[in-house]
């Protein structure tokens, strides 16, 4: 980033300040392949919901992108994973949630990721307090919680799960919140919209910070994210690369298809 106090700033303190930040979902163990991603997005997901990634591929990954300058966040199985604790201790930058319906999962990850008394965090001088032993120093309590609104039911407590202290951000689970609406996987439909659009209106009636998590950029996406979203997140790190080999074969292919096509209409030319 280039404002130096921003790069130094949790990402839980980026997301209030109000910058859109754009990131990735990555469920590759490469490093390599992180450090790349960080260079171009703001932060990343680190998946342990929908890949096979491990918690050490998480701390491996989590060095990688502070290396190449974004913050580190892991997506877990669930909000009251049991890796959870681990998963702290490796040092991400923030914790998301999939699935969080009501106000009281909501409350309960807050408490989960502070150390007391402000909630249950466990110590140890792992890589997230900097290996220091000593009870109370630099202790981190700035892991940016944040909850996927993916659920008929977290639509219908959207005010109190948007009202919950400590949360840092809500965001919006297309994919997901599509199959429980009915139209399974069809970003155009209208009642994925207005869902997509009541989280943003209640996350700034609330103010918290909020976001799109998407594979695809269909227009009311684009204008959603335009009209005062916080974060979004796109697509996902082997979806990036695929695509991007894909465009890379098509056109050296139709380079060879043009070549060929033009020396068959050439008399005496070889092909």
């Amino acid at each position: 980033m280039s404002d130096s106090s921003q790069a130094n700033a949790s990402f839980a303190a980026q997301l209030r300040a109000g910058a859109p930040l754009v990131g990735t979902v990555l469920s590759s163990p490469d490093p390599v392949l992180a450090e790349r991603a960080a260079q171009a997005f703001d932060f990343a997901w680190i998946d342990l919901e929908h890949s096979a990634l491990s918690v050490r591929d998480a701390l491996v990954l989590a060095v990688a992108l502070r290396a190449g300058g974004a913050a580190s966040l892991v997506r877990l199985p669930r909000f009251d994973s049991e890796l959870l604790t681990a998963v702290l201790d490796t040092g991400v930058d923030g914790v998301v949630a999939p699935k969080v319906s009501c106000a009281a999962d909501a409350a309960a990850l807050v408490r989960s990721l502070r150390y007391p008394p402000a909630g249950s965090r466990g110590f140890a001088p792992r890589r997230a307090s900097g290996g220091q032993a000593a009870a109370g120093a630099g202790l981190r309590s700035d892991v940016a919680c944040i909850v996927q609104i993916e659920t008929r039911a977290a639509l219908a407590e959207l005010d109190a799960i948007a009202a919950t202290e400590g949360l840092d951000g809500l965001v919006v689970g297309l994919a997901d919140l599509s199959l429980e609406l009915g139209c399974p996987l069809d970003m155009e439909a209208d009642a994925l919209a207005d869902a997509a659009r009541s989280v943003g209106e209640t996350a700034a009636r609330n103010g918290v910070p909020w976001g799109l998590a998407a594979g695809t950029l269909p227009p009311w996406v684009s204008a959603s994210w335009q009209a005062g979203g916080d974060m979004f997140v796109f697509s996902s790190d082997l979806r990036l690369y695929a695509e991007t080999v894909d465009v890379a074969a098509r056109r050296l292919r139709r380079l060879r298809e043009e070549a060929v096509t033009a020396s068959t209409n050439e008399p005496g030319v070889p092909t």
